[in-house]
């Protein structure tokens, strides 16, 4: 399929500058760039949608140059925003841009092994084209192609300047300025000849296609393509603000819990996303959809979906884990024998999402373990509860009031504990 058709089944094509840019990249061997400012120490489920637009222009044999924002990390795109917000010191901009570095590399990493791409990648710091150039040189060499008129149509200014209690800061006003000289820069010293980015950012990007236009000639071009803010099914705007509340970072975000954010994807969702978040080839997602809607109820679809996502974000360890997870949690299966094949980090996973406790000694009275474990209250509450048949220990339901468990009723070194139908806590032994 060629790359503009692939592009626009996936959902990822809003505006583009010129079409002969899809023919110049279908071809492979060309450079492109998007760029992330290092606001804090991981991307975010936002970011991910820029990502997978990307790879698919990677899966050419095209070189995917990230800019990472270390010089307009320090302004603030105004893009999309209602005030000027805290900036960071520099200091805390470098340590943020080796974390989300570090971060691109390794899912690349996880996408070649589950595609077989050999994907092309470099880093550039936009800091470097700016750290030993003055106030002078800069308007000299970038304001003077650019008007005030220009800058003021632009809509993200427009938004801010029309509100006379919201207003913009000339820091911010000065973002485009700097977005387009970044990709003047890339294009006369290292051969980028397309920016991709949301349609929400196209009044920054262009800045630069004009910038190459005027200082080079129009023999120079400079593309932009910009993919849509993504809305679900009932029409709610469902991308940057919501997403950037999952990081791609499994310290900040677990994956178990960004595997139930997508298995909670709703049915009428689920090929649009396959679409927008996988590699999969259509007629891979054909026939998930087309097995998903025999039995939605399974939420086969969403599990593909989760799978896949958490799998490239978080590794196939993670992947697992979150199944695991899952499944002792929402599933019908074994979830004793589940437990039997964790690993030491996959129970402390499931003690994180579960809550519970470590203890330690050889013998326990089970009534205490369910206080302690924060199922109950109180030990009459756990008593109440036990005469209405509402707890359980290892998925059997208790029913002596002076039951204890020993040493050797743990599997795995725990016990699973449960009151009522969906509220677990996982009791480890200290090691």
């Amino acid at each position: 399929m060629h790359l503009r058709e692939e592009l626009e089944t996936r959902g990822l094509v809003y505006q583009f500058t010129d079409e002969k840019l899809f023919d110049l990249y279908e071809k492979g061997g060309q450079k492109f760039y998007c760029g992330f400012d290092p606001t804090s120490d991981s991307l975010q489920l936002g970011n991910f949608v820029s990502f997978m637009t990307a790879v698919n222009f990677m899966k050419r044999n095209n070189t995917f140059v990230m800019i990472v924002g270390g010089a307009t990390g320090m302004i603030w795109d105004p893009s999309g925003k209602t005030s000027d917000r805290t900036m960071l010191d520099e200091t805390m901009l470098r340590d943020n841009e080796k974390a989300i570095t570090k971060q691109v590399k390794q899912i690349l990493e996880n996408l070649k092994s589950l595609s077989g791409y050999d994907f092309k990648f470099e880093v550039i710091n936009n800091y470097d084209f700016y750290k030993n150039m003055s106030i002078f040189e800069f308007l000299r060499t970038a304001g003077r192609y650019i008007t005030v008129n220009n800058m003021l149509n632009k809509e993200t200014v427009k938004k801010r300047i029309e509100d006379p209690e919201m207003g913009i800061t000339y820091t911010e006003f000065s973002y485009m300025l700097l977005q387009g000289y970044d990709f003047l820069t890339l294009y006369e010293k290292h051969k980028v000849k397309l920016q991709i980015g949301w349609s929400d950012q196209r009044g920054n990007m262009v800045t630069g296609t004009e910038m190459i236009r005027k200082k080079l000639g129009n023999e120079a071009e400079g593309y932009v393509m910009t993919f849509p803010l993504i809305n679900d099914s009932t029409g709610k705007k469902f991308w940057k603000s919501e997403w950037n509340a999952i990081f791609l970072d499994p310290n900040k975000t677990s994956p178990y819990f960004a595997y139930q954010y997508f298995m909670n994807t709703t049915d009428e969702d689920v090929e649009k996303y396959l679409k927008i978040f996988t590699l999969l080839d259509f007629d891979v997602v054909a026939g998930i959809v087309k097995n998903h809607r025999q039995n939605p109820e399974l939420r086969y679809g969403q599990k593909q979906l989760a799978n896949y996502l958490v799998t490239t974000v978080y590794g196939e360890d993670a992947a697992n884990q979150a199944m695991k997870i899952t499944e002792i949690l929402f599933g019908q299966g074994d979830k004793l024998q589940t437990i039997r094949t964790m690993t030491k980090n996959d129970l402390a996973a499931l003690q994180k999402e579960t809550g519970g406790c470590e203890i330690s000694g050889t013998e326990f009275k089970l009534i205490d373990l369910f206080t302690q474990a924060g199922l109950t209250e109180s030990n009459g509450e756990a008593k109440k509860l036990l005469a209405s048949g509402s707890l359980y220990c290892n998925e059997a339901k208790v029913i002596d009031i002076q039951h204890t468990v020993k040493k050797e009723d743990f599997i795995n070194g725990t016990i699973l504990l449960r009151k009522g139908k969906k509220q677990f806590k996982l009791v480890r032994l200290e090691a």
